[in-house]
């Protein structure tokens, strides 16, 4: 079925389009990488086979700091972090605050998070704190007949430390100015109805001890708090826990606060989205800017609207793709500002994995369609760890898997998973690549050309961006006009899309940049001429004339990443994606422990094998191998776009041959 061809809200009419060219990626900081084992029971809990709240697996701040390549490597921009403040029993995940100015040891320092932020930034990369103003950890309860079912004010429940010695430090601390625990916290009991906003605003989630987030108190406190973290730590912007579980009068007392202070140490362009766990755009809407009336509240927001569609149409590929373009007619809900920037996403945390068997049961094809969709489309794409190492666990805690070779793993997430050559991961570093090159993919207009109404199909739409260039001596000012062509098929069988307008002239070239070998021509109208999508692929068409070539990047190594019992005398074999400068590849080579050896390189320039002298690489051990970022390509001179990285464990030493 054909939808409407008129584009929706130009993101080219927001005037901060900064967080429009960025991408997250998602961390659980203690799920990723282990860069100090000295605090992993810091808090007597590491726990790394288990999956409770408070089971520590080891990750923590220099870990991230260690994996920055990789980061960088994969195409994001930001970082997302779990939150960092001290938890009421050293639980992993962070939701459980319990003293706001310090940081879990778990973790590791404030040093050590401050170090992550200055790395972080020395590569361009910005950083992004969850924080949580609903709730802190379970340390309150009550000794009253019914706690905690659920009382509506006036009634209440008298409040209690769970135990006396573990109590909530200043500025949550019972006091002069705060002598009873109903001063700080709610104590109308658990949340039973999820469907009763006040329920919801007023009760426990999980348990978790509620703030009285309408005291002018709480909300002093909390400002001064996140205050403190942007100008200690140096985060970029706030992931912001369960947003409509807080009034929102907070929030517009709250999001100014934290803003103007942001600007005023220098982040102008401090970003804040909430978490929103509900399906309804009015609801998350509601949060974003004036929407709700008043002062301006959050930036944006989680798109969750988007994810449950998303869910139907790419995992479980059940669902009419015209669901993303309906869903697309309900922007109106959101503040002008939000509507470009919602943050969008295909699993996190707290849901299962995409590839978990209840949705697309491991089927990678419609992955490699939804992340298409999710860096090409409308929105901030963020992504949560894993998922581009073919992460499928399921609902928490196993959607929580250890990145590292932990103890808490199973299926795809077993061993070490910083793989730079796994197929997922190059899907997405090429996306992003896209992204770095091809700005319509970043701010551009969105444009329908086709949706399926019911079940699986097509999806089309074109990406447009235009920009005045200023005259600029001899060169008279001028307009840049880019159109990207975006067709997926979310189908098992192929799918045709007919001819669609374009803003490309007639007897343009068009080239499939996922296929750059497929061109078509534009014909009169103009207009692309009809195009065949074969089953569960993508298709991005640009300008012949517009083509950027890609960065070089490694495609495979031998042995394979993490490979185990390598023999010590054995060669690296390294392959390109395009004909490399041999000399700058072999300077910016290196192995650790550090061996000598000799270069082998294919004819093409694309394939090269290190051969380690005798008695070659030490038994036994674990080989770290990486390319920096000065290796460059034959071609377009391009360099990496980061530090290539694999590892390898060797086998036993080689036997001396026996003399006579």
């Amino acid at each position: 079925m054909l939808c409407a061809l008129a584009s929706i809200a130009s993101a080219r009419t927001v005037p901060n389009e900064f967080w429009q060219n960025q991408n997250i990626y998602q961390i659980i900081t203690d799920r990723f990488y282990d860069g100090e084992p000295s605090n992993n029971n810091a808090d007597g809990n590491f726990d790394p086979r288990g999956s409770r709240g408070t089971s520590v697996h080891g990750g923590d701040f220099k870990g991230i700091e260690q994996k920055l390549d990789y980061i960088e490597a994969l195409g994001a921009t930001a970082i997302w972090i779990s939150p960092v403040v001290l938890n009421a029993r050293g639980e992993f995940h962070g939701y459980a605050g319990r003293d706001f100015y310090k940081v879990d040891p778990h973790w590791g320092t404030l040093a050590d998070l401050q170090n992550l932020i200055r790395a972080a930034h020395a590569r361009g990369l910005l950083v992004l704190d969850d924080v949580i103003v609903n709730h802190g950890g379970d340390l309150i309860d009550s000794a009253d007949m019914g706690y905690p079912r659920f009382k509506y004010p006036p009634e209440g429940y008298q409040l209690r430390f769970r135990n006396p010695h573990l109590q909530y430090p200043p500025p949550f601390n019972l006091s002069a100015t705060n002598p009873s625990l109903t001063n700080l916290f709610h104590n109308n009991g658990d949340i039973g109805d999820y469907r009763d906003s006040r329920q919801v605003e007023l009760g426990e989630l999980s348990g978790l001890d509620d703030f009285r987030t309408e005291s002018e108190y709480v909300r002093a406190r909390m400002a001064e708090i996140y205050e403190y973290w942007i100008k200690e730590a140096g985060f970029d912007g706030f992931r912001i826990d369960t947003v409509k579980h807080v009034e929102m009068g907070f929030w517009q007392n709250w999001c100014p606060a934290i803003r103007t202070f942001a600007a005023e140490n220098g982040k102008t362009n401090f970003f804040m989205f909430g978490e929103v766990l509900d399906a309804s755009d009015a609801k998350c809407g509601s949060y974003t800017g004036t929407k709700a009336g008043g002062a301006f509240a959050l930036d944006s927001v989680l798109d969750y609207p988007l994810y449950f569609k998303a869910r139907d149409v790419f995992a479980r590929a059940r669902g009419g793709t015209q669901q993303i373009e309906d869903r697309y007619s309900a922007l109106g809900n959101y503040d002008s500002s939000a509507q470009p920037r919602l943050v969008t996403f295909l699993d996190n945390h707290d849901q299962a994995r995409f590839l978990d068997r209840g949705n697309a049961n491991n089927n990678r094809e419609r992955l490699k369609v939804a992340l298409v969709f999710l860096y090409t489309s409308r929105g901030i794409p963020c992504l949560y760890y894993g998922t581009e190492q073919a992460f499928n666990g399921g609902n928490d805690p196993y959607d929580r898997e250890d990145m590292f070779a932990g103890g808490f793993e199973q299926g795809p997430s077993a061993g070490d998973n910083f793989n730079m050559t796994h197929p997922l991961f190059q899907w997405v570093a090429k996306l992003n690549n896209f992204r770095r090159l091809y700005p319509a993919l970043r701010t551009g207009e969105h444009t329908c050309l086709w949706a399926n109404p019911g079940g699986p199909g097509l999806l089309a739409y074109s990406r447009r961006f235009s920009l005045a260039v200023a005259a600029n001596g001899a060169i008279p000012a001028r307009s840049q006009a880019q159109e990207v062509i975006v067709a997926l098929n979310t189908a098992d069988v192929n799918q045709t899309l007919p001819a669609r307008p374009t803003s490309y002239p007639s007897g343009t070239t068009l080239v499939n940049l996922l296929d750059p070998l497929e061109t078509v021509t534009v014909v009169a109208g103009p207009s692309i001429p009809p195009i065949t999508v074969p089953g569960t692929l993508s298709k991005l068409f640009i300008a012949e004339s517009e083509v950027l070539p890609l960065d070089p990047v490694v495609t495979r190594i031998s042995p394979a990443h993490d490979a185990a019992n390598v023999p010590v005398a054995g060669p690296i074999s390294i392959q390109f994606s395009t004909a490399m400068d041999s000399g700058n590849v072999e300077r910016a080579f290196s192995t650790l422990p550090s061996v000598r050896g000799t270069f082998q390189w294919s004819a093409a320039r694309d394939q090269v094998s290190f051969v380690p002298v005798a008695p070659g690489f030490p038994a036994e051990t674990l080989i770290t191998v990486r390319i920096s970022s000065e290796a460059s390509d034959a071609v377009s001179g391009n360099r990496f776009h980061a530090a290539f990285e694999a590892r390898f464990h060797t086998g036993a030493a080689t036997a001396e041959p026996s003399h006579p």
